[in-house]
């Protein structure tokens, strides 16, 4: 994926997101007041930027979403997280925050089970 959302897009992908099996541009464009060539270009960035896709059925084009919000998300959070900390990983950042410099196999095996039995409940 190329770079953040910005708000705007990010509220264009809103509207994606919410129609898992595709939105038509004119149910997007009824949703803000930009000028049509605006919102069009929005779209265009969001579809550059790999976060979406389109589809032309007719004279429609409907669009998808690439990822989920969530996994957008969380992308956003650890791309932040080494821009800003210099960790590329969940374990250097949970060792860091124990004060540890590292974690061994064992406790970064624990914390992989810990984390997936998380995602699992949800």
């Amino acid at each position: 994926m190329n770079n953040k959302l910005s708000p705007t897009e990010y509220q264009f992908m809103e509207i994606i997101w919410e129609h898992p099996d595709g939105v038509s541009s004119f149910d997007i464009y009824n949703q803000f007041s930009q000028s049509l060539s605006a919102k069009s270009t929005i779209l265009s960035r969001i579809v550059k930027k790999g976060y979406a896709r389109c589809e032309h059925k007719g004279k429609q084009v409907y669009y998808y979403a690439n990822l989920t919000k969530r996994d957008y998300e969380k992308l956003i959070i650890q791309e932040d997280i080494k821009q800003k900390m210099g960790f590329n990983s969940f374990q250097k950042l949970f060792a860091a925050f124990c004060g540890k410099k590292g974690l061994t196999e064992n406790q970064a095996n624990q914390l992989r089970k810990l984390i997936e039995e998380m995602e699992d409940d949800e």
